[in-house]
């Protein structure tokens, strides 16, 4: 059960770094194995680490890939790696070293915004396409692992906790009936 929170601003404000770290502490008991934070303008992602298989002891999040324009952050646990592996053309390297957040990334890399459909497992995550100034965001299709949102006027705040959003105290923590009468 590790921890995501990240902040994006659709008019291009820069987020504040200490804004995403207070969102990461609300949410520290998420994960005692450490924490990151990334920004880069309007867009600021925060993780908390709970290291849960061996492949996670290798890593750190929030990632940002080689070519510098995709970023992620993750609560992953990708059951179906050896077919990714193969899939994915990551043969020969090292499995143990790959974490699932890498294998989500290139998963995202192959089949872009199609790329939950070929994970199993449990996950939640957001990922910044520079390239095509986008976010995108998913979470398996059980809901195991929580992603809760938050978009108005602009601001789009999320988390694997509400208590991160509300951080920001001009969101209004009132129910959202309609939605509720939806469900």
């Amino acid at each position: 059960m590790s921890g995501i929170a990240g902040i994006y601003y659709l008019d291009g404000r820069p987020v504040e770094r200490t804004d995403v770290e207070r969102m990461v502490d609300s949410i520290a008991h998420r994960g005692p194995d450490g924490s990151g934070v990334w920004t880069n303008g309007p867009i600021g992602f925060g993780h908390r680490m709970l290291w849960t298989t061996p492949e996670s002891l290798h890593e750190k999040l929030p990632l940002t890939n080689k070519t510098g324009d995709l970023t992620i952050t993750a609560d992953a646990r990708i059951d179906n790696r050896d077919e990714l592996f193969s899939t994915l053309n990551l043969n020969g390297r090292p499995r143990e070293t790959i974490a699932d957040s890498k294998l989500i990334l290139a998963a995202y890399e192959k089949w872009g915004e199609k790329c939950p459909e070929k994970l199993l497992g449990d996950f939640s995550f957001t990922i910044w396409d520079k390239r095509n100034q986008k976010i995108y965001c998913a979470r398996d299709p059980i809901g195991i692992k929580p992603f809760y949102y938050y978009f108005k006027e602009g601001k789009f705040r999320w988390s694997s906790e509400p208590k991160a959003i509300f951080e920001d105290g001009s969101i209004p923590k009132e129910p959202n009936l309609p939605l509720i009468c939806l469900y």
